[in-house]
């Protein structure tokens, strides 16, 4: 377990990392609504009639289901990822850091859902659950807490090499 700790991720590689998930998902879930379901005259009504409240309305409807739509595409993207042999994402790889478990081994689909599942939790007061990294010894939020999981860098090996 002591391993673990001298390798933990940074909170800015871990929020590097989620920048570049979260910034793909909104790009092509926005690109989807954008092609697909009208929220290209959405935007042009918004911007053309700026004091209209009917415009101003149907635009803040649309964002937020972009937001919320993107929010559950990144909890679905996460979870098979975190789960496979490179157990990370995009953003995770590129930031040389992955997910491990309690004893330092890749998560099972089972405990990665619970993980990414459990982000709600983290979210749902201001985001204090994520925020919590910044503060927390062992750099773990909410989610890492509730499901016993650790985020390291690519110094860390496993315990149980598969």
């Amino acid at each position: 377990m002591i391993e673990i700790y001298k390798h933990l991720a940074t909170s800015g590689e871990r929020l590097i990392a989620y920048l570049i998930d979260i910034l793909l998902i909104v790009v092509i879930v926005t690109g989807f609504f954008y092609f697909f379901l009208g929220f290209d005259g959405v935007l042009e009504n918004y911007f053309s009639q700026k004091g209209d409240l009917l415009a101003r309305i149907e635009f803040l409807k649309q964002r937020n289901w972009i937001r919320n739509i993107s929010f559950i595409a990144w909890i679905l993207y996460c979870i098979p990822l975190e789960a496979s042999p490179t157990q990370g994402t995009l953003g995770k790889r590129l930031m040389g850091i992955r997910v491990v478990d309690e004893f330092g081994n890749r998560m099972d689909l089972n405990k990665s859902a619970r993980r990414n599942v459990s982000k709600t939790v983290s979210i749902a007061i201001f985001s204090l659950g994520f925020i919590w990294i910044l503060f927390d010894k062992k750099k773990q939020g909410w989610h890492d807490k509730l499901n016993k999981t650790f985020v390291v860098d690519k110094g860390f090996t496993s315990f149980n090499i598969e």
